[in-house]
């Protein structure tokens, strides 16, 4: 009986929102186009139109992504002003000519540029308004909501690249591109016109603002003087490294270990099954616990998960150490965001969720620059994911602290 309560309870809230959720979907699915596992299935024809080396290629990635993380940082607070809708119509536009750029691009300046504006409006910014939305409109249901729109997110990352490695056989890298650009500016004018009715942060039909830690709204300066945010960053940032490598090096991944690169990426629906999963189960103990509870165990699985990476040598390995990572990876858009929300409060979010994006954004470049190099001095991604488990065990520790410190403030 009490599950069938839930289930009733879970459909009236999706009617209910179902325009909300909906925008919250459709933000993060776009986002695919700008996302490491999307530009990286061109890895090899980008390589070889611009005559670029691993490290070569690995160093405008970073490039352009360090740029957008530092855009990120000022851009991100622009959610706290204006309304979803009309951001998300100038970010969605801006990358679907990105995807443009990408399809006629002939100089490394001009592939520097488009990789900036893809991470930028795709990896950063509408991201960033799909969990800042979800965040704000939503407190009770926060974490369902935030699941809901990950979806889009989960569906992109392991879908898209099995078609489009597909698609790569028999239509030009470029055509795709440009192919694919038609989406994001349907998304934009879908969004444009169906939340004229937003929940705006004037004006809440569910909640109020939440109030932070302390009972108060908390400034983005006094959040860079919190203990709480500074244990949080090495999490922020190896996680999004290391995730980004996973998916950046695939390419080379599956040549390390003798199998096709088809036969690698058929195994992302599973990744995406699990992270959908844990999502959905995420964001219902989020409700009922709370994040500051969570956030200190969400990283421990990818410990195990990049074990497995490290030593497997068939595809069934690979796909268990998937699993596990998938566990890490379907909470991480889920626990941090609702985190940030019961720690400081929902009236300065998108400033705040803005430094948190700009971390995870400069990780995503860090990872393939770093990882690129290290290929190139002979060391493989077997070692490389080696040291990623050691890693993980140092940031769960630290965010381990970061929840008792919540705990005690509350």
């Amino acid at each position: 009986m009490f599950h069938k309560v839930v289930y009733l309870n879970f459909i009236s809230f999706l009617i209910t929102n179902k325009l909300w959720l909906l925008a919250g979907f459709l933000l993060a699915l776009s986002s695919s186009f700008g996302q490491t596992f999307f530009i990286s299935i061109f890895a090899v024809e980008i390589m070889s139109s611009f005559n670029l080396s691993n490290s070569d290629w690995g160093s405008i990635y970073a490039s352009g992504t360090l740029m957008a993380a530092a855009v990120m940082i000022y851009t991100g607070g622009l959610v706290d002003d204006y309304k979803t809708r009309n951001i998300s119509f100038l970010v969605l536009g801006i990358l679907a000519l990105a995807m443009v750029s990408m399809a006629t691009v002939s100089s490394i300046a001009g592939l520097i540029v488009t990789i900036f504006l893809l991470r930028l409006m795709g990896q950063g910014m509408s991201t960033h308004l799909a969990q800042i939305a979800m965040s704000r409109w939503f407190s009770r249901y926060r974490g369902r909501a935030l699941a809901i729109a990950n979806l889009g997110y989960s569906l992109g990352e392991s879908f898209i690249p099995m078609f489009f490695v597909g698609f790569l056989l028999f239509l030009p890298w470029r055509s795709i591109w440009l192919f694919s650009a038609v989406f994001p500016v349907i998304v934009a004018v879908a969004i444009f016109f169906t939340l004229r009715s937003e929940r705006s942060p004037n004006s809440f039909k569910e909640d109020k603002i939440t109030l932070g830690l302390g009972m108060r709204h908390w400034s983005r300066s006094q959040v860079l003087k919190s203990s709480i945010f500074w244990l949080a960053v090495p999490g922020l940032l190896g996680l999004s490294a290391f995730g980004t490598v996973l998916f950046f090096q695939q390419v080379n991944y599956s040549n390390l270990k003798g199998w096709e690169h088809l036969s690698l990426v058929k195994t992302y629906p599973l990744f995406t099954l699990i992270a959908v999963g844990i999502s959905f189960l995420s964001g219902w103990l989020i409700d009922k616990y709370g994040a500051i509870k969570m956030i200190g165990f969400y990283q421990i699985p990818a410990i195990f998960g990049f074990y497995m990476f490290s030593i497997c040598e068939t595809l069934l390995g690979f796909s268990i150490g998937l699993i596990f990572f998938a566990i890490t990876a379907g909470s991480n858009n889920i626990i941090p965001n609702a985190f940030w929300a019961e720690c400081f409060g929902t009236a300065h979010l998108g400033r705040i969720k803005s430094l948190a994006g700009g971390v995870m954004v400069i990780g995503s470049a860090l990872g393939p620059l770093i990882s690129g190099y290290l290929i190139d001095l002979n060391i493989d991604l077997n070692s490389q994911y080696l040291a990623c488990c050691l890693y993980f065990i140092f940031s769960s520790f630290l965010l381990l602290l970061a929840t008792r410190k919540g705990l005690i403030s509350i």
